[in-house]
């Protein structure tokens, strides 16, 4: 028998003309968060004015995710580039969603209710895995204290419930910063 392998957290990223398309399967969780915060940076700077996220495959999103999310939504609306599309969001995503006041940043689109511009790419784009190899430790935590502070910008309401995990996150950067500059 062979041993089944375990199915792993992918983000899949593709871009179409100005748009830059985006499937999570598995968990959005903070391991892949510097991928999609890497690709936002990049669409952008490729002058992509929507971003799609397709939710179809993803059960679950963790605050890392969400607020790299938010902060790329953040990002084009400064830029004057557009909006974030968050396509076959099940009731569960759109929940939690809720819960932080997300869904008044990006646009929601439940299961079944693509829109018809996004669905032929959705189906047909060659989408490349992301590269989660090259982070470092550095790079995560800066990933995570940056989305916790998308998520307490885009609803202050949130403040509270990021604080402590903002000033761990904080404080292990500074840990990380002195132990390297000791070596």
């Amino acid at each position: 028998m062979t041993p089944l392998e375990p199915r792993g957290d992918k983000l899949r990223v593709a871009i179409d003309r100005q748009t830059a398309f985006v499937r999570v399967v598995g968990r959005g969780t903070f391991k892949i968060s510097t991928g999609l915060k890497r690709f936002g940076i990049a669409a952008i700077e490729l002058d992509c004015r929507r971003f799609v996220v397709d939710l179809a495959d993803c059960v679950s999103m963790d605050s890392t995710f969400m607020g790299v999310l938010v902060g790329v939504a953040f990002n084009m609306r400064r830029n004057g580039q557009g909006e974030i599309h968050l396509v076959n969001l099940s009731p569960h995503l759109e929940l939690v969603l809720g819960t932080l006041g997300l869904d008044q940043v990006m646009l929601v689109h439940m299961e079944g209710s693509t829109p018809p511009e996004f669905e032929d790419v959705l189906e047909q784009a060659e989408f490349d895995e992301t590269d989660t190899e090259s982070e470092t430790p550095r790079d995560r935590v800066e990933t995570m204290i940056g989305a916790h502070e998308s998520l307490v910008e885009a609803d202050p309401d949130n403040s509270p419930k990021f604080k402590d995990v903002l000033s761990f996150l904080r404080e292990d950067l500074r840990k990380k910063d002195a132990s390297s500059s000791t070596v």
